[in-house]
């Protein structure tokens, strides 16, 4: 708290023995719980103290590496302390800490083939900064940062790419494409090639440099990188090429198969951050990326089941899939040709998309509350059926949920842009379940049934309200040769109002209020004419009737200099639009 709400002079005055203080606490390896308070203290402090020149140059002079030694020297127990301070040491001093850079680099690799998960991702996150640091007092250290980082990724790449070569020994074919880059695989501590679980020590060994690679890619080096993005989709490609099929099961082949699905997931992971990175630049690889998909998703595929309230197998590689060709479809927009490109591989990824938000059939029957109304005399029904099946009623959730949201990022990207026949499988498959849901809704309502509900994918809140976003996303971007499905959402999104959760409900409550402005628009379109312009009547001295006819008609020169007798403005009309009309530029219309 002192160090948080201090003010700017109490906290110059102060900040130098404070660090001080911290870290004569680090280095007396006190108890566990300790330490990691000192350091979440000290990663204040170098935050602030970052922010004012004068005291950041005499920390960084004085302080860092002598904190740095001091955490480096910390016992295992306190590993995750250490390197959360070393963190903070990286990110608000990195030219100070340039002089350790090797020491720490050695300390992060002993680290990332930790097996504790929580250890191995903050060493990973430490290791993408280790690029980033300089010497205090080197000058124009941008052109030797960004060589450092293009290197760690060729390091990383080499890798990746070696482990893939154990993982993958005898499944790969023959025209697979081997890393030829200048990067030197990390001097990981050697494994044991006799070992029976030679298999999962390489595949952890594989996530370990797939974090490292993806916290590579997202630090900024702060100076201008020269990025190889075809040497990591290579990588990419090599790793996704491989499937289930071209495992031979004797012998390791079924470790090997065991470990395949957490590959393709760590390899999923950088393709998504190599996207974030690059942006717009991806797409000269659209087409490579689309088959990608595909392919992905074709090779874990489950066999389709007859019961409900199971969980597909290979869900956790199908969300990675589409959280990621979401994530692309955001970056590369209409230009991404998910479903525009290749006409088998478009089919194919939009089938699997259908397919993975389409509920089997008997989760969307209506639950079998009270087969028959209570008759009139207050005797009940038939005796309610039980099923005789065990499920969970939250399965395959989050491989709905990803496809629903891919599924509305493609048509609000390039909805205009697809194919007729796209956007009418679309609503042949959107509308009916929205009403079957609301269905299905209402009779367990009906049935005063308070355990009864919506069933299978769809009896979670998010994929409700998914559902109703991608509802939306049709009305919005329509086919320009297919109507919009505007009239039936607005009955949808009504219904949808009712809904039991207050997330969903709220959103179909806003969602019609979109629905409504566009069938009823508060006020004339800028698109269609309005009736003639006239001008108000002005007091004016009286005039003669003229023998000669009638007065003549309201001409451009009386419209420009003043208004003319007998004529008047129509009330509460705006200036209409059209070519006759348009006679000067308006202030909000931009001419080109």
């Amino acid at each position: 708290m002192l160090v948080k709400d201090s003010s700017s002079d109490l906290f110059q005055q102060h900040c130098l023995s404070w660090l001080r203080s911290l870290q004569q606490v680090i280095q007396s390896q006190a108890p566990i719980q300790t330490i990691q308070l000192a350091v979440n203290i000290l990663k204040d402090v170098l935050q602030y103290s970052a922010q004012l020149a004068e005291l950041a140059r005499e920390v960084g002079l004085n302080s860092i590496l002598g904190i740095l030694t001091s955490l480096l020297g910390l016992k295992s127990e306190c590993e995750l302390a250490a390197m959360e301070g070393m963190t903070a040491c990286m990110t608000f001093y990195p030219r100070a800490c340039g002089s350790l850079r090797d020491k720490l680099g050695a300390y992060f690799l002993s680290k990332m083939d930790s097996p504790n998960k929580k250890t191995q991702e903050v060493a990973c996150q430490c290791f993408g900064r280790l690029p980033c640091l300089g010497r205090l007092l080197d000058r124009g250290v941008g052109a030797g940062r960004a060589e450092g980082w293009t290197n760690q990724i060729h390091c990383l790449l080499a890798s990746a790419n070696g482990a893939l070569a154990q993982l993958y020994q005898g499944s790969e074919s023959d025209g697979t494409v081997q890393y030829e880059g200048p990067g030197v695989e990390l001097a990981f501590p050697s494994l044991d090639q006799s070992d029976p679980l030679l298999l999962l020590q390489l595949q952890h060994r594989y996530a370990a440099v797939c974090l490292a690679l993806k916290h590579t890619l997202r630090v900024d080096p702060a100076s201008a990188v020269r990025l190889p993005v075809r040497p990591v989709l290579n990588l990419v490609c090599r790793a996704l090429a491989v499937s289930s099929k071209s495992i031979n099961v004797t012998g390791d082949g079924s470790l090997r198969l065991l470990v395949l699905p957490i590959i393709h997931t760590n390899t999923l992971d950088v393709l998504a951050a190599l996207i974030t990175v690059v942006c717009s630049g991806m797409v000269q690889y659209a087409a490579v990326l689309q088959r990608l998909f595909a392919q992905t998703l074709s090779a874990w595929t489950p066999v389709p089941e007859a019961s409900i309230g199971q969980q597909r197998a290979y869900s956790s590689v199908r969300v990675s899939v589409y959280r990621t060709l979401e994530l692309w479809v955001q970056v590369g927009g209409a230009s991404a040709n998910v479903l525009q490109g290749s006409p088998s591989h478009s089919e194919l990824l939009f089938g699997h998309l259908l397919g993975d938000i389409t509920p089997g059939a008997e989760s969307v029957k209506l639950r079998a509350g009270l087969s028959a109304d209570v008759v009139p005399g207050g005797k009940p029904g038939p005796r309610r059926t039980k099923s005789l099946r065990k499920g969970d009623q939250f399965a395959n959730q989050d491989t709905c949920l990803s496809a629903l949201r891919a599924l509305r990022q493609i048509v609000l990207s390039s909805g205009t842009l697809l194919k007729d026949d796209i956007h009418k499988r679309l609503h042949d498959v959107v509308l009916p379940l929205c009403v079957r849901l609301q269905q299905q809704q209402r009779s367990s309502s009906t049935a005063c049934d308070s355990a009864a509900g919506v069933g299978g994918q769809y009896s979670s809140a998010l994929p409700r309200r998914e559902l109703y976003r991608l509802l939306l996303a049709l009305v919005l971007v329509p086919s320009p040769c297919w109507p919009a499905p505007l009239t039936c959402a607005v009955s949808i999104l009504s219904t949808g109002r009712t809904d039991r959760n207050l997330k969903v409900s709220s959103f179909c409550t806003e969602a019609l209020t979109i629905c409504n402005a566009l069938l009823h628009p508060r006020t004339p379109s800028i698109f269609l004419p309005l009736p003639p312009l006239t001008l108000k009547p002005t007091p004016t001295a009286p005039v003669l009737p003229s023998s000669q006819g009638p007065a003549p008609g309201l001409t451009l020169p009386t419209l420009l200099g003043g208004p003319s007798p007998g004529s008047h403005f129509a009330s509460r009309h705006s200036l209409g639009l059209g070519p006759a009309s348009l006679l000067w530029p308006l202030p909000w219309l931009s001419l080109c």
